[in-house]
């Protein structure tokens, strides 16, 4: 019997020939820039909880912070990725409106060993030593509480080994819509910036980047929609014993919002959110696609555009955790991708030579103990509201 290699050896070289083309299409540089917007309503200029481990942020930017600000204000991270020269340095042209200058210089990442200490605070993350903690979980906005609720979860650590009882509710499944800014990426803000973004500052204008193998014609304009979002200005209204009442003015370019709180209450941790469809919680405070926003929309785990208001039900925390609950607000903004414009005479294979992706939100976090304190006044009572929240949170969850 003849056996004849020749449809095998097609057969790969058509796959060799499919992932040599991917390849080839990608384009040779992207560019990713992260906007955002942060307030703290009733404590400006102040810092804030670090994800309830309560760091402090600095005053000094750093790559990143456009995904979780500390301090209020504007933020933007720009990563480029350079296929033909990767980690090279390059500079950005950007508008005057931005206030930092006519460009901004991209470099490489510092190594991770100048970066220590991050492991270490997630080590220490699980339980360490023996005790009880309890987790109430509601969802939605109204006058009274929904049914089914509260689900309560509760855990017990005895001899480093930990007994669970009840549902722990899951995060949502956010996907994981940012680069890992590794070596081959160029960024700002680096350690040589000298300037941060100022609350003036406006991206609207056109942008050039230049380098080593970097295509000439990486050149864009951004509107209006992929500028910094205003302020998200949230509140608290009505007879706190109604509920927690919020209300926000509308942020202009803002598809959706969603809004999640938490509370000590005693030994038991409370934690709500605005979403109908289920508990979600603050894996939701970051950047989301937007088919992803529209599609939540849909099912009412986000609030849509036109929302302004949303009562937290009365019952849901109690009158002491009430005058502690740390609320957490998003506006989600616009997702874009700009590509190299088609050349008219271009051959029917052609592929862009550059891409840029660019995003927008708002955040506002209303801090317990702060909210009628204004000015170098509020400064303080801030840091010290942020410790005890923070302190108080970690030793329901950990024991401590």
């Amino acid at each position: 019997m003849h056996v004849s290699f020749i449809p095998a050896a097609s057969a790969l070289a058509l796959a060799l020939s499919a992932l040599l083309s991917a390849d080839a299409r990608a384009a040779q540089a992207e560019l990713y820039l992260d906007v955002a917007t942060h307030s703290m309503p009733g404590a400006p200029g102040m810092g804030a909880i670090g994800r309830l481990a309560g760091a402090m942020g600095g005053d000094r930017a750093s790559y990143g912070m456009a995904r979780h600000p500390g301090m209020p204000g504007k933020y933007l991270d720009v990563a480029l990725h350079n296929r033909r020269q990767p980690g090279a340095p390059a500079d950005q042209a950007v508008p005057k409106g931005l206030g930092l200058g006519e460009q901004i210089r991209l470099q490489a990442p510092e190594s991770s060993s100048s970066s220590g200490g991050s492991t270490s605070e997630h080590d220490a993350s699980g339980p360490q030593q023996d005790g009880s903690y309890k987790i109430r979980y509601y969802w939605g906005c109204g006058e009274q509480v929904g049914a089914g609720q509260p689900l309560e979860f509760s855990m017990t650590v005895r001899n480093g080994k930990p007994v669970t009882s009840g549902r722990q509710m899951q995060p949502r499944n956010v996907p994981a819509n940012t680069i890992d800014a590794g070596p081959q990426y160029v960024l700002w803000p680096n350690p040589a910036a000298r300037k941060a973004v100022g609350n003036q500052a406006s991206l609207i204008g056109a942008h050039h980047v230049t380098g080593n193998a970097v295509p000439e014609s990486m050149r864009f304009e951004l509107g209006s929609e992929h500028d910094f979002l205003p302020e998200l200005k949230l509140r608290r209204e009505g007879d706190a014993g109604k509920g927690i009442a919020l209300a926000w003015d509308q942020v202009p370019g803002a598809r959706a919002y969603f809004a999640q709180a938490t509370a000590m209450d005693g030994d038991t941790i409370v934690m709500w959110s605005s979403s109908e469809d289920g508990y979600a919680g603050q894996e939701m405070i970051t950047f989301l696609p937007e088919s992803l926003v529209t599609q939540w929309i849909g099912k009412r785990t986000l609030m849509g555009g036109d929302a302004r208001q949303c009562r937290i039900p009365p019952g849901v925390f109690g009158d002491a955790a009430q005058n502690t609950a740390m609320v957490q607000m998003i506006a989600y903004g616009n997702e874009r991708h700009l590509a190299e414009p088609r050349p008219a005479n271009a051959p029917r294979d052609w592929q862009p030579a550059w891409n840029v992706r660019v995003r927008n939100k708002s955040t506002a976090m209303l801090m317990p103990g702060v909210a009628a304190i204004s000015g170098e006044a509020a400064k303080p009572a801030a840091r010290e509201a942020v410790k005890d929240a923070a302190k108080g949170m970690l030793r329901g969850l950990f024991g401590r």
